[in-house]
């Protein structure tokens, strides 16, 4: 059954388990320290997102936490549908074309930052109660809503520049996809299907990149690829919320990862 995003509530019998598990945990740990020998792990010579957004300067930190910089993984979920329907489009026995996986990147890392803004403007309140979510930028006060709405402006603005670079009908059902961006925290609201809502809006880009590639009557294939990508996000995302209530004990969850 699919979650539905709305309220907290606490699971007592999860809190009790966490306990014991900790306990348990921490007792696994110190016996294996007393045997660990003192051979290091290497260390990565590319820097994580998250050591980046640690490394910035304090005060655009908050800007970066807000965007979700340091949770690079959403980026990811929004640009692979792009990719697979770029590499669909692309005529047989050519590779794609890295100026349009280029653009459609830089597209999905910009709209995933604004979406994550507005959510956050939305559930400002509620994530001040979820013991995850309550040190968020918003919740906790290091970003006022006039910042916020300024930088969604400047993401809006950069995806709105990266968007005029295609033809004027993918622009069409480009902007069109704004009406499920706003939406979506509205449906976590008022129905029980906000992963299905998640799915149309993260994929999206699917029928963007299709109407690009010039391909818009091919019905048979991108709206297969269109509903797979969308059941895809509702399967990834209800596994995502059945685990994030188990770990922390709170039935909550924003779907933006």
């Amino acid at each position: 059954m699919i979650i539905r995003s709305i309220g907290v509530r606490r699971i007592p019998q999860c809190a009790s388990v966490l306990v014991n598990y900790s306990s348990s945990s921490e007792v696994y740990y110190n016996q294996k320290r007393c045997i660990s020998t003192s051979i290091r792990q290497p260390m990565s010579l590319i820097p994580t997102a998250s050591s980046l957004v640690a490394a910035s300067p304090p005060n655009i930190k908050p800007y970066l936490q807000l965007m979700r910089v340091d949770k690079p993984i959403g980026t990811w979920l929004l640009y692979w549908p792009c990719t697979w329907s770029i590499a669909m489009a692309t005529p047989a026995g050519q590779l794609p074309s890295l100026y349009m996986l280029s653009l459609f990147g830089t597209g999905a890392f910009l709209m995933r930052s604004a979406g994550c803004v507005i959510n956050d403007l939305w559930d400002k309140d509620f994530d001040k109660q979820v013991e995850r979510t309550k040190l968020r930028p918003l919740a906790c006060g290091l970003l006022s809503e006039k910042q916020a709405v300024g930088l969604l402006a400047g993401l809006l603005s950069s995806s709105l520049a990266i968007l005029l670079q295609l033809n004027w009908f993918s622009v069409a059902v480009g902007a069109s996809s704004m009406a499920l961006v706003v939406g979506y925290p509205l449906a976590k609201r008022y129905t029980y299907w906000p992963q299905f809502i998640l799915g149309a809006t993260l994929n999206w880009s699917v029928l963007i990149a299709w109407a690009e590639m010039g391909h818009v009557k091919d019905f048979g294939i991108f709206l297969p690829l269109y509903t797979a990508t969308i059941l895809h996000t509702v399967i990834y995302d209800t596994i995502y919320s059945h685990q994030d209530s188990l770990s922390t004990g709170e039935l909550y969850s924003d779907g933006l990862h």
